[in-house]
């Protein structure tokens, strides 16, 4: 009995470290991916959902490229990754005058983010049909077409949490 529950143990403990490598592998890997070669294959990715032509693929992905830059250096314009910083901010040592200059900051951010959608939208509709220019904005950020929480549009809203959704425990509620 005793040398089947240290096998059990042992086997656990394996479990976990191959499952700790694996994801510190996938984080080195997503580290490693620059933002153009991210950005070509959310375009391949979006080009074959739609079942685009290969012409039609073509100028959809050098306008989605210029579209997701545009996005990027509306918010980042010296470069860098100023939202990611804001995602590492230890927010139960924020101050009341620090947590209000982060939601404000956050607040232009996805303003300026929005004018760049609207200016892009009438250059999608020019080579897209309306229902394929909706999974663009609608399933940013996702991966799998309909296979969001709630189908609901990802990106703009509250961040994911983990168990029970975005807004913490299985209830999801505040």
């Amino acid at each position: 009995m005793k040398k089947s529950i240290i096998f059990v143990l042992a086997l656990a403990f394996a479990v976990t470290a191959s499952a700790q490598n694996g994801n510190e592998g996938r984080r080195e890997r997503m580290n490693n991916i620059s933002l153009a070669e991210m950005y070509n294959r959310m375009a391949s990715r979006l080009a074959n959902q739609m079942k685009l032509d290969k012409e039609t693929e073509q100028k959809f992905t050098v306008l989605y490229l210029d579209y997701q830059n545009a996005r990027h250096n509306a918010v980042n314009p010296q470069g860098g990754d100023q939202e990611g910083a804001e995602q590492r901010v230890d927010f139960r040592n924020l101050t009341d005058e620090q947590a209000t200059e982060l939601i404000q900051k956050n607040f232009d951010r996805q303003e300026k983010q929005l004018a760049v959608d609207r200016e892009y939208l009438p250059k999608f509709l020019e080579i897209l049909k309306p229902s394929q220019v909706a999974q663009i904005y609608l399933q940013r950020g996702g991966g799998r077409q309909g296979g969001q929480r709630g189908n609901a549009p990802r990106g703009n809203g509250p961040r994911g949490g983990g168990f029970g959704g975005g807004f913490g425990g299985p209830g999801g509620g505040f």
